[in-house]
């Protein structure tokens, strides 16, 4: 305690103020340049909220009680419950917020209670701590759930464990102070107060810095992600989709994984662009991009390959199953009713399956051999070439020495 004698509980309340406050506007403001960065807007109102709960606590001992006690947890509480709410959002949870709000709503109604009718400083300490420690776990929890989908897992285990630390730090000091009794108002020294103002700050600075490291890497990767895109089918382009093809390879090599690709091309497309127009042509591929990533699963990658030309990658899928899936694909597609005219929309697809030695020329040139047998089987269907049926075409393709008798004489061909 001795170091904490040393502090000034002013400075540090003003300290608390700025920190808080800056970490608000820097929020606000990511908000506002990327808005498509989710729970930012919530964590920082939830920071604006803690600066009047932590006003009112340092006016312990000026102000009514009734506005000490009870309206500056009213402040506490709903910071932590919109820090709650902000960063469900951010990581994509459909976690709802009635645990916290209910536990809230108990507390307040606790502190009202034993500050009003019975005066008992111990049931306030606890509903405190217990209310805070509780949204804290939960924080820690959803991160840790989410945090194998982020590309910045690390970084999200090891905000799920501050949270967690401070947590448990809140159950500890509830229970000490409930032990070694509360001070009042008359009595508490200056040390206490300055070590829950430092706590305070800690809490808020190491918080505040993780929400902005996580959203830092969420628009970087955002933004690289962007570079991959196609910009008018909103599926990958082609570089993008033979990074994710490289990256998935790697995995079949490593791990003997099961990997299917299919190259599907949109049967006619020049025609639509002859007959209706350039524009209906793009409509098109738009649309067919999105009926086949409606229907794709989160590790699924569409990329557009080149033209009318689409790469599906299908991850841990074999090809009969990459066979289910692009059925249902294909009857998604020809399920298309478009407004810019009449002529149908049907898909021709070529899928192969890769083998551990592939590398993406060999399984592409595998998977371009089944659509061009597509194409010439009619079109509107799907064919498979795997490496099995390269095999045979492999061996009638080497020459072997063939011994020819003429006169009497041997020629030797090849």
């Amino acid at each position: 305690m001795h170091v904490f004698s040393t502090l000034d509980s002013r400075t540090l309340l003003a300290c608390d103020f700025v920190v808080a406050a800056a970490f608000s506007l820097v929020f606000f403001s990511m908000k506002r340049s990327y808005p498509a960065l989710r729970g930012i807007n919530t964590i920082a109102i939830s920071f604006l909220l803690g600066i009047p709960g932590a006003f009112l606590l340092a006016s312990w001992g000026v102000t009514p009680r009734l506005v000490t006690v009870t309206a500056a947890y009213c402040f506490m509480f709903a910071s932590f419950i919109f820090l709650y709410r902000g960063i469900l959002r951010f990581i994509g949870s459909r976690r709802t917020i009635a645990l916290p709000v209910t536990i809230s709503c108990i507390s307040i109604a606790v502190l009202l209670y034993y500050s009003q009718i019975q005066q008992n400083s111990i049931p306030r300490v606890l509903a405190i701590s217990l209310t805070i420690a509780v949204v804290r776990g939960l924080i820690a929890l959803e991160l840790m759930k989410k945090s194998p989908s982020f590309i910045s897992a690390r970084m999200m285990r090891l905000f799920a464990a501050s949270m967690a630390f401070f947590a448990a730090a809140t159950v500890q000091c509830g229970i000490a102070t409930v032990v070694n009794g509360v001070p009042r108002p008359g009595l508490e020294t200056k040390s206490f107060s300055s070590m829950l103002l430092f706590l305070g700050i800690i809490s808020v600075c190491v918080t505040g810095l993780f929400v902005l490291m996580l959203s830092s890497g969420e628009l970087i990767a955002r933004s690289r992600d962007e570079s991959l895109k196609d910009s008018l089918s909103g599926a990958f382009n082609r570089r993008g989709i033979e990074a994710k093809l490289e990256t998935e390879l790697l995995h079949v090599q490593r791990n003997r994984t099961r990997l299917s690709v299919a190259l599907i091309d949109v049967d006619y497309f020049k025609s639509i662009n002859d007959i209706q127009g350039h524009a209906a042509g793009d409509a098109a591929l738009r649309e067919v991009a999105e009926a086949i990533s409606s229907h794709l699963r989160g590790r699924d990658y569409l990329g557009r390959y080149g033209g009318d030309e689409f790469l599906l990658i299908l991850p841990n899928t074999p090809c009969p199953v990459a066979l289910t899936v692009t059925d249902r694909l294909n009857k998604a597609v020809t399920s298309l009713h478009l407004t810019a005219g009449t002529l149908p929309l049907t898909l021709s697809m070529g899928i192969t399956e890769a083998v551990p030695h592939d590398d993406a020329a060999s399984l592409l040139a595998r998977a371009d051999k089944a659509l061009y047998k597509a194409k010439s089987d009619g079109r509107n269907c799907r064919r498979v070439y795997t490496d099995a049926d390269e095999a045979p075409e492999k061996q009638t393709s080497i020459r072997t020495p063939v011994l020819v008798p003429a006169g009497n004489s041997t020629l030797l061909h090849r």
